[in-house]
């Protein structure tokens, strides 16, 4: 089970599938999905209130690229019933695509307690990239019991590995 990684008032723990994240050769084109689920760290006192979570993902043609073709990344999420959340996808950046994603109710904000996950997916990710370790950067704007909201962000490690045309 992967390590969780924490902001002030969530926690993220991300998946991939396949487990080993393989780089595609020109004879095996190879994707993948990443499955972020986020909870309420259980040093929060109380609810966490977020209004948005933003992820940076790393694409284009630099090293820490994940994929070259971000048009191609589908998005997902899976959360208990009732409860809907808004994906945007931003491919403006050379550097990173950007998806931005808000709760969609009258207050436009999202109460995460013990009793309820939210897990973002980003599927269908063509491994087109060089192979090694480059970081998803998360943030949330969230609040917690009746404090102000505040932005936090941690990283979450992605690695790709090398494959020859062979496997």
């Amino acid at each position: 089970m992967p390590e969780p990684v924490a902001t002030a008032h969530l926690t993220y723990t991300l998946v991939t599938t396949p487990a080993a994240l393989t780089r595609a050769t020109p004879r095996h084109p190879r994707r993948g999905r990443l499955s972020i689920t986020i909870a309420r760290t259980p040093d929060t006192p109380g609810p966490a209130t977020c209004r948005s979570i933003t992820l940076e993902v790393p694409t284009g043609i630099h090293a820490e690229a994940i994929t070259t073709q971000p048009e191609r990344i589908d998005t997902a999420y899976s959360a208990p019933r009732g409860r809907t959340w808004h994906i945007l996808k931003n491919t403006a950046r050379p550097d990173c695509t950007v998806f931005t994603c808000s709760p969609e109710n009258p207050r436009r904000e999202a109460v995460f307690d013990d009793t309820w996950a939210l897990t973002l997916i980003l599927d269908n990710i063509p491994l087109t990239a060089l192979p090694g370790t480059t970081t998803v950067r998360i943030t949330d704007d969230t609040a917690a019991a009746s404090a102000p909201y505040t932005r936090h962000s941690a990283a979450l490690p992605v690695t790709v590995l090398a494959a020859t045309d062979d496997a």
